[in-house]
């Protein structure tokens, strides 16, 4: 009976053994780190890829400048390449006809208006019905609006130049019929430019609106002029499978001229709505995890202490080199990119990768 009660209590120690040795096991698997590959934050310098665009330097603003009436060059004082200032006399057309016509119709609104004056102080005496003049004050009236018509004409003789700008163009002498609404100068206004340059279709969702870039002209030795992305065209151009990207270049010394070649860097940094620059970190997109509540997060290595640290991300626009995040990193993390679904928020783990 002893010998049976020895035999029970040794498979009992035998069982608790087995147990504990299992829970000590499983113990020392969760406090083994996790193996994982990290991939290391940090924004692109573009200053330094030797891929660059070129562009071409046109007019921040181009105007057609044309008469609204028709008649014989009598003036047109500027030069090609000539700067003008606002208001500056630009063309002139023989005003004779005009000037007779309103001479007829200023005539005719005296004569109108002394007729109605007349016949209202008439009628204010009651001596005449109204209709009189009522019908007096109408050929007032028309008289006035005629004459008014007809001055426009007059003024429309001349062209003064509605900005300040450079004369890019003289399609007319002195002597010879312009007619109404056909260009006979362009005005270039260059207190700001842009610089168009051809993208080709799968590159030109990395320069959305508000790109920042880096515009080299070599006719000004080169020097480095910064410039923002103004517009992206909404179709190719004709014949070509690229798109023009539009940059605004500030001018104010004028020294940057239309026509231009030039180099263009882009940059990754976007101007917000506050005017302020913002960085815009690309990771590669299997770090992004989502959470049951559908909030974006990655892990990053705390390599002091090596554990896992879970950060939520915001994130922006997918390209070919992965995802933005536009905040929630600073840019300098060590980003995992593998063993991802073994770790937790301060996981213990082994960097395996460089």
């Amino acid at each position: 009976m002893n010998i049976l009660k020895r035999q029970k209590t040794l498979i009992v120690l035998a069982l608790l053994g087995i147990i504990g040795g299992c829970n000590k096991g499983e113990q020392e698997s969760a406090s083994s780190p996790v193996n994982v590959a990290v991939w290391q934050a940090g924004l692109p310098d573009h200053t330094k890829d030797p891929l660059n665009y070129i562009g071409t330097v046109t007019a921040g603003k181009a105007i057609d400048l044309s008469f609204q009436v028709s008649g014989t060059v009598t003036s047109f004082p500027v030069l090609e390449g000539q700067y003008v200032t606002k208001g500056q006399l630009i063309a002139a057309v023989d005003e004779t006809v005009y000037q007779t016509q309103y001479q007829a119709q200023a005539a005719q609104l005296r004569l109108a208006k002394e007729n109605y004056e007349r016949i209202s102080e008439v009628f204010r005496k009651g001596s005449i019905a109204e209709i009189r003049m009522l019908e007096a004050r109408s050929q007032y009236e028309q008289a006035d609006a005629a004459a008014r018509a007809t001055y426009q004409n007059v003024a429309h003789t001349k062209i003064h130049a509605p900005v300040s700008g450079y004369i890019g163009a003289k399609l007319l002498d002195a002597g010879a019929t312009a007619g109404p609404g056909v260009t006979i100068a362009k005005l270039l206004d260059i207190s700001s430019v842009n610089v168009d340059v051809p993208v080709p279709e799968a590159e030109i969702g990395k320069y959305p609106k508000g790109t920042q870039a880096t515009v080299r002209i070599a006719a000004l030795q080169n020097r480095a002029l910064k410039g923002i992305v103004d517009q992206t065209a909404a179709i190719a151009t004709a014949g070509s499978p690229n798109y023009t990207v539009k940059i605004k270049l500030p001018n104010a010394d004028r020294s940057v001229k239309p026509g231009m070649a030039c180099n263009v860097f882009f940059s990754n940094k976007l101007k917000t709505t506050a005017g302020q620059a913002t960085n815009n970190l690309v990771i590669p997109i299997e770090a992004v995890q989502v959470d049951e509540q559908g909030k974006r997060f990655v892990y990053v290595a705390d390599t002091l202490a090596n554990k896992a640290a879970r950060k939520q991300v915001t994130v922006g626009n997918l390209s070919n080199d992965g995802i933005a995040i536009t905040s929630g990193l600073s840019g300098n993390e060590k980003i995992i990119t593998s063993g991802i679904h073994k770790i937790t928020d301060s996981t213990s783990i082994n960097i395996v990768n460089p």
